[in-house]
């Protein structure tokens, strides 16, 4: 049953290296020097291709299951629903901006810082807010059948920062920046 949550949460360990890879790369922009584009570029691509397609989509899964099981949780974790809308809006808006740094276009420097914290704000404070309220939420409210329900509803789709295999290939860079940085 904790399974699913447990997915999750190792996905969000994941995430939140990336951020602080990107967190990284922002911070050199900021002070001056030559943040390195094509990874940040890399990070973007994937919150583009994977949370918003595969992990958000199963956190729904839950939502609808739990909201239908304890319909007063709504009160406590708020509108997720919405929070992952928002935080779609903010990694499209993000990557648009990037895309435009890296085609030369000359844009407001601290706009552009302002786009990337946001970013990062959103996504930290969201899986901060899942982990403290709406993973406990689930566990507590939902049934053995519930997650049997869940899983055999979700995309089998892994996630590439998980290992090894064909899902890797396109982010192997990554998966080394986040160990090193992890390391460092």
């Amino acid at each position: 049953m904790a399974s699913v949550i447990d997915g999750l949460r190792a996905e969000h360990i994941r995430m939140a290296r990336l951020l602080d890879v990107l967190a990284r790369e922002v911070a050199a922009f900021e002070s001056g020097d030559l943040p390195d584009y094509d990874l940040a570029g890399e990070i973007l691509s994937y919150a583009l291709n994977y949370p918003d397609l595969v992990h958000h989509p199963t956190e729904e899964l839950i939502l609808e299951r739990l909201l239908a099981r304890a319909p007063s949780v709504a009160d406590e974790i708020g509108d997720l629903s919405a929070e992952h809308r928002r935080l779609a809006a903010a990694t499209r808006r993000f990557n648009a901006a990037l895309q435009n740094v890296l085609q030369d276009r000359t844009l407001p420097r601290d706009w552009f810082i302002d786009v990337a914290q946001e970013y990062l704000r959103l996504s930290r404070r969201h899986m901060q807010m899942e982990e403290v309220l709406f993973f406990p939420a689930a566990l507590r409210h939902l049934t053995v059948d519930d997650w049997s329900d869940i899983a055999a509803r979700l995309n089998d789709a892994s996630d590439p920062l998980g290992g090894g295999g064909d899902a890797a290939g396109p982010y192997r860079r990554l998966i080394a920046e986040m160990e090193a940085d992890a390391g460092a």
